[in-house]
């Protein structure tokens, strides 16, 4: 984790490999296709985001072979109780400015496994998104207030403004819808 406890890129897979495997048990094949799938139709190929082996996950004790598929050759795995307290841990994280690759990785993974959390979990989640897009409109707006750059950068400002506060209806609603 970085100092202020949110997320680095390699945690951020691990959302990815455990909330896979928190969702059914699956071979290690096809965890490394979720993640990838997953990862890369967010925020594209990166070099950061490359996975975690799931070797390192068993050293870790958080994955393990599923036991009727012991002495398989492609057995599948699923989370030990370690695993399922990590993902929790990890889900729970602060988020970084939601405008960032890994950020907006860290959102999509977090809204993906929202439902692994308890009701009062979830709520702070969307709490903290919702926070964090109040800040950032607020940054955009007094850099539209301050700026000289002339109208086509007050163009794209007042878009990004906007889709924040489209962004923000989406949370409320969202907020409503999950958790009454």
């Amino acid at each position: 984790m970085y100092r202020d406890n949110s997320l680095v890129p390699i945690e951020t897979v691990k959302i990815a490999a455990l909330g896979a495997l928190a969702t059914k048990p699956r071979t290690y094949g096809e965890v490394a296709a979720d993640v990838r799938l997953f990862t890369s139709r967010i925020v594209g190929p990166s070099l950061d985001l490359m996975g975690i082996s799931i070797e390192l996950l068993r050293a870790e004790g958080v994955v393990t072979d599923m036991p009727e598929d012991l002495g398989q050759k492609d057995p599948r795995l699923t989370l030990t109780p370690d695993g399922e307290a990590m993902l929790l841990k990890l889900l729970k994280a602060p988020i970084r400015s939601p405008n960032t690759e890994l950020s907006r990785l860290v959102v999509a993974l977090k809204m993906r496994f929202l439902h692994l959390l308890t009701t009062p979990e979830r709520l702070e989640q969307i709490t903290l998104l919702r926070t964090l897009t109040v800040s950032e409109r607020q940054r955009l707006v007094e850099l539209e207030e301050q700026s000289d750059g002339g109208n086509l950068f007050k163009d794209w400002l007042a878009l990004q403004i906007q889709l924040l506060d489209t962004r923000l209806t989406w949370i409320d609603g969202f907020s409503q819808r999950c958790c009454g």
